[in-house]
């Protein structure tokens, strides 16, 4: 099962994604301690109030009402709720699998997988910022920008699908292959407004992280896909899009992800409308073509 979370506001959400969704009526003070959270997540938040507020460039009772107004009654249980986190964050797959052995025949191993997929396709419609995906699809959808999918170690398959997918219906559509060289290095090519689609979910990578920095710092739209825990990369990114991950096993469930991926192609889908379908049909005519000229160079 997935890590335990104490009764905190918001539902269960983690106090990253808390943030995120309290940001509009956060004042501009609010918003720096928000932003430097969200930048160095959760260091920032475990440090002390007088340091916190130091980084943030904002006064000690700034940092007090900020906290009031995500509905913590203090400091303490903030900086609580943030080292659960932290310990959920940063637990191994084979610690999740000695914390939790299911003595359960395989047909009901299958039918209690099949039943946590169900449960994470509804959680991951209440955690889900709908503003953060409107957005995204909007820009992916936007073929004037050039856009760069980056996965991680678990999350490559959602990046290498959504790169295919995207690929069917845009130009400018490019899947940064971390084998080959450091991730960040092959961004060098991008400009102001092309979009970084990052995957990251826990245990974070640096060089994913390193990734979004570089991209933001070019002045890319940075869209990341995360888990309730929030990656670091959170802090590089314009919209975050948290799914869940729990999961029976020790490996975090990518099924919330993927469900949304699919919801998003079907959105650019509609978006492009007639020019992704001319192109769909165009690149159906050149695949046809090659299994044709495949059938006659085969020996009789």
């Amino acid at each position: 099962m997935g890590e335990d979370v104490i009764n905190v506001p918001g539902g269960g959400l983690r106090v990253g994604e808390l943030v995120r969704q309290h940001l509009n009526g956060l004042s501009p003070a609010e918003r720096k301690l928000a932003r430097v959270l969200l930048a160095s997540y959760p260091i920032a938040g475990l440090e002390s109030v007088a340091r916190f507020a130091e980084r943030a460039h904002v006064s000690p009772p700034t940092v007090t009402r900020f906290i009031t107004k995500l509905g913590f009654r203090g400091y303490p249980e903030f900086q609580e709720t943030l080292r659960h986190e932290v310990q959920a964050q940063m637990s191994s797959p084979l610690a999740r699998y000695r914390d939790d052995q299911p003595a359960r025949g395989t047909d009901s191993v299958l039918s209690d997988a099949l039943e946590m997929a169900s449960h994470n396709l509804k959680a991951t419609l209440e955690v889900l910022s709908h503003r953060d995906v409107s957005e995204a699809v909007e820009i992916i959808g936007d073929v004037r920008r050039r856009i760069m999918v980056l996965g991680g170690r678990v999350s490559a398959p959602l990046a290498r699908y959504l790169a295919g997918q995207l690929h069917l219906l845009r130009p400018g559509v490019g899947l940064v292959d971390s084998e080959r060289s450091a991730p960040a290095q092959q961004l060098i090519d991008m400009r102001r407004g092309d979009v970084l689609v990052v995957f990251d979910y826990r245990r974070y990578q640096a060089d994913t992280i390193e990734s979004a920095r570089v991209a933001s710092a070019q002045g890319c739209n940075v869209i990341l896909f995360t888990d309730p825990w929030l990656s670091p990369a959170s802090g590089f990114a314009r919209q975050v899009i948290v799914t869940s991950v729990d999961t029976l096993g020790p490996f975090d469930s990518l099924v919330g992800a993927m469900a949304v991926l699919e919801g998003v192609v079907a959105a650019v889908l509609g978006r492009l409308g007639p020019r992704a379908q001319s192109r769909m049909q165009n690149l159906e005519r050149l695949r046809a073509g090659d299994v044709l000229a495949e059938t006659n160079h085969t020996p009789g």
